[in-house]
């Protein structure tokens, strides 16, 4: 069994494991995405909602987030008409090669079309399941 915590405290408040705390830190499917997609290169607000399909009030909080776990670097590229760009920090650069085992991963053993993939789970509701 998992060791016990305090009243009020959270799995992520605790760092004795580190693979525990990264993975309370940076593993929900938005965080996820917005890594990925940055590891491309800088991008701005709308192309990255665009590109990972994060609505914008999901995509804000978790820039935010990211940002202030410095995973994310966010800089004003102007003020008129007011632009802002995010790139990975060099923590989050240090995340490409997890992405790319998770990528690998997925290639080998969920060998399902990419469509299959990315089918939401309300969708999934409404088909009968079958069963062989």
């Amino acid at each position: 069994m998992g060791a016990k915590l305090k009243r009020g405290a959270r799995a992520g408040d605790s760092w004795d494991c580190p693979t525990a705390g990264a993975i309370w830190t940076m593993v929900t499917e938005p965080k996820l995405l917005v890594v990925r997609y940055l590891s491309n290169g800088p991008k701005g607000f709308n192309e990255l909602m665009r590109a990972s399909g994060i609505n914008s009030k999901t995509l804000s909080s978790t820039l935010k987030f990211l940002e202030g776990k410095q995973v994310v670097v966010r800089r004003v590229v102007s003020t008129r008409p007011f632009s802002v760009q995010y790139s990975l920090s060099a923590a989050g650069e240090e995340l490409r090669p997890v992405l790319e085992a998770l990528g690998k991963w997925g290639e080998k053993w969920l060998p399902q079309s990419r469509t299959e993939v990315l089918i939401p789970v309300a969708a999934d509701r409404s088909r009968t399941s079958r069963r062989a």
